[in-house]
């Protein structure tokens, strides 16, 4: 997600790093889900590992704002962006198919009563949890279908620009997806009383909230301060 030609081998290469680092994060998430079935140990860990690369994707520019030594990791958020895409693409194909059974009512919370004869919402906040992933995912696989340089040539600089602003509304959706399956989904409720561990990852879906937050914010008021310091001049 950054401007500017880039060489085969370098593009290539970063591809490689960023794919490492997509198993590395699935891998630890796994260990971390040793008690769920693996199934949904593996969904669970593709999960994690997405957000992890969008906030990685997200934070680098503000990050690089408030530290300019760090602008020579700008050009990798192209590559985050694309694994982002690509991991949670399969992170959905695996709840949909495993979970949802290819039922759209399903995913959005609702199960078949046969003595109703209607369908029944379940899951008070599941469906609209899924559909903000859903949504996220849409604007991910858009910005990773133009994160490359013929991409930035045919739609201009200036609307690339604004169109890869989305990768923040991107986060901010997948963040309030996985807060919901990390702080309220499994917790007890009147129509089930099963109690499940807790997410062993919760404060870390927080800690990626909160640090981006805290990011953009920092590197507005900076802005905003600069600004300020050279009119007063």
């Amino acid at each position: 997600m950054m401007l500017g030609a880039r060489s085969g081998g370098t593009v290539a290469l970063r591809h490689l790093v960023m794919a490492a680092i997509a198993l590395a994060l699935a891998g630890a998430a796994w260990a971390l889900y040793s008690s769920w079935s693996a199934d949904m140990r593996l969904w669970k860990s593709l999960g994690v590992s997405a957000i992890g690369l969008l906030w990685w994707a997200i934070i680098i520019g503000p990050l690089a704002r408030l530290w300019p030594r760090l602008s020579g990791l700008v050009p990798w958020r192209r590559e985050a962006g694309i694994w982002f895409a690509l991991v949670s693409a399969l992170h959905g194909y695996l709840v949909w198919d495993g979970w949802a059974r290819w039922d759209v009512a399903g995913l959005l919370g609702y199960q078949f009563s046969p003595e109703s004869g209607l369908y029944l919402r379940a899951e008070p906040g599941f469906g609209l949890a899924n559909l903000l992933g859903v949504a996220a995912l849409g604007l991910g696989l858009a910005l990773a279908a133009t994160s490359f340089d013929r991409a930035v040539a045919f739609l201009g600089i200036g609307s690339w620009k604004w169109m890869h602003t989305l990768a923040y509304a991107a986060f901010y959706l997948v963040t309030l997806h996985v807060l919901y399956f990390a702080f309220i989904h499994y917790s007890p409720s009147p129509t089930r009383l099963t109690i499940y561990e807790p997410n062993p990852l919760r404060y870390y879906y927080l800690a990626l909230f909160l640090t981006a937050v805290g990011a953009q914010a920092s590197a507005f008021t900076a802005a905003v301060w600069r600004r300020q310091k050279v009119g007063a001049l």
